[in-house]
């Protein structure tokens, strides 16, 4: 019994430092308690990134042998069944898939029907195309070939279009409901929206759906990010935010063990969607938003919630903490939302926010366009492929997290980065026509695989130190304005990928671009000199701890 009240006093206290956030005194800026919070919202992220790059196995490029061309019925009086000449034609050959070649066509075909059409033509435009492959794609369901090959990247805009959505919506519904119900709220839309967008035999319902579902991811992992950002707080803030990242790479790595196990691009989107049952069930051990629930006068469930804190995490409790958090309550409640404009008035650093929202626009669509350029680089290595391009996002990630952390000029180092990588990507012009055979796709994902990991990195930062040279209370507003904006962007990177059907050189030449525009935005912006990283991070937290952290 001795025991048990000396530790009762050893973890009471009743008088609270001065200047110190009653939220952060009781959680600490990293305990027990946080990391089984933090673990459980990295894994929402998991299938996060599967609905967002199942594009490259739901709707693969066909690969040699798989179309058949029905050459059309030039001569009126024949029907196309009476021709009896067909041929095998893909992009991989000297053809195109949706015109039988006159070069290609037997002589006798020639000769029986050239008279029809006028044999001095290049082409003849196939009937209809037949698909003759051992995968039931999104393309021969619907038959997304010829000019219908651009539905394909219209599905993947419609994605983009639910993200968009997905984070206005998050925006109003916060005003409502806490940030884990909007969590649970995302989980079950996307079991229910995610297995109707791979059951449904219509395209349209196959793109409403799909935006549904990822209008739904979107209030998911954003929400999980609010309470990522109210329950840490110091370095381990910067920490969790950074390497929240390195589980869409992980979800990257993992696509290609599972798609492996099925035939049908709709048993593919069911087995992605029926995983959330398993994020439905560890949901309970997920906790809310402390500062939320304060700021909508919940004070007996923020109450409970800190003293459960307090006790994975051995930290004290002040006897009065009710009194003090009715108080921080009352003050929260009688902060002023900050407008859209007054982020950009005289006493901010119109330039920053200027080169910040560049750099996010051109992160957003160079890092979904060259995940979807690996449907066009190797049909064949298309698994390799994507976990390259995962590690790769790793790599970009860490680098980004050591510039951060070790560096005093860490933007400056990061745009250097993305400005050599895309330099780099120009010496794609100097491999031989043909490339060997050997070392194609070796080549191939070298020049994707090099800007992509810059891209994370000027990503990584972005995430963690953007809104650094703000004042506290205009870093919510910045960051919906920022997001927005990237996701704006994000509709059209999916149709900048019909370059490729140009020159693969031409397309990645173009795209990388958009990595050095990116990179000499980010050498622009300048970092708060006088502290290290991590002692300015603190100073600006201990301001920014004070105001509701939720958009």
């Amino acid at each position: 019994m001795a025991a048990t009240d000396s530790d009762y006093k050893r973890r009471m206290s009743t008088a609270l430092p001065p200047g110190v956030d009653i939220v952060q005194h009781i959680n600490g800026n990293f305990g027990r308690w946080q990391l089984r919070i933090i673990l459980l919202i990295f894994l929402c992220k998991i299938p996060t990134a599967w609905f967002m790059a199942v594009i490259i196995y739901t709707a693969p490029n066909p690969q040699r042998g798989e179309l058949i061309c029905r050459p059309a019925t030039w001569n009126g009086s024949a029907p196309a069944s009476e021709h009896g000449e067909n041929r095998n034609t893909d992009r991989l050959f000297s053809v195109q898939v949706c015109n039988a070649y006159a070069q290609s066509l037997s002589e006798s075909f020639v000769q029986r029907y050239g008279h029809s059409w006028n044999a001095t033509h290049a082409s003849l435009p196939c009937e209809r195309v037949e698909h003759n492959s051992d995968y039931k794609s999104l393309i021969t369901q619907f038959d997304l070939i010829c000019s219908r090959r651009v539905l394909v990247a219209v599905t993947q805009s419609f994605h983009a279009l639910g993200t968009l959505m997905g984070g206005l919506l998050t925006y109003q519904l916060l005003r409502h409901f806490s940030p884990r119900r909007l969590m649970l709220l995302g989980m079950l839309g996307q079991i229910f929206c995610g297995n109707l967008t791979g059951l449904v035999d219509t395209y349209q319902l196959h793109v409403y759906f799909r935006c549904l579902t990822s209008v739904c991811c979107t209030l998911m992992y954003s929400a999980g990010h609010i309470i990522l950002m109210d329950i840490t707080a110091g370095k381990a803030r910067i920490l969790v935010v950074t390497l929240s990242e390195l589980f869409w790479s992980i979800g990257l790595v993992l696509l290609p063990a599972i798609s492996i196990y099925f035939d049908d691009w709709s048993y593919l989107y069911v087995a992605i969607s029926s995983s959330l049952i398993v994020l439905v069930w560890l949901h309970r051990w997920i906790s809310d938003a402390p500062r939320w629930l304060l700021r909508h006068q919940q004070i007996e469930p923020a109450l409970r919630l800190l003293l459960e804190s307090a006790t994975h995490n051995n930290r004290m409790v002040p006897l009065t903490l009710d009194v003090q958090l009715t108080i921080y309550a009352s003050e929260l409640n009688a902060q002023k939302r900050q407008r859209y404009c007054q982020i950009w008035d005289k006493e901010t650093k119109r330039r920053q926010l200027v080169y910040i929202h560049v750099i996010w626009g051109c992160a957003q669509v160079l890092y979904n366009i060259i995940l979807l350029m690996i449907r066009s680089l190797s049909e064949s290595q298309v698994h390799v492929n994507t976990a390259a391009l995962g590690f790769a996002e790793m790599i970009g990630v860490f680098v980004g997290l050591y510039f951060i952390l070790y560096t005093r000029r860490y933007w400056r180092w990061a745009g250097n980065l993305m400005i050599i990588a895309g330099l780099c990507t120009y010496l794609v012009w100097l491999l031989p026509e043909p490339v060997p055979p050997v070392y194609e796709n070796v080549l191939w994902m070298f020049f994707a695989a090099l800007p992509k990991a810059a891209v994370s990195c000027g990503q990584a930062l972005l995430i963690a130190c953007m809104s650094e040279s703000l004042p506290a209370e205009k870093r919510g507003p910045f960051a919906f304005s920022v997001i927005t904006w990237a996701r704006v962007w994000l509709l059209s990177a999916s149709f900048l990928t019909v370059l490729k059907q140009i020159n693969i050189a031409l397309s990645l030449s173009t795209f990388y671009v958009l990595v050095i525009l990116g990179g000499i935005c980010t050498c622009c912006l300048r970092t708060p000199q006088g502290k290290q990283p991590e002692e300015r991070h603190q100073q600006r937290e201990k301001e920014a701890d004070r105001f509701s952290t939720h958009l």
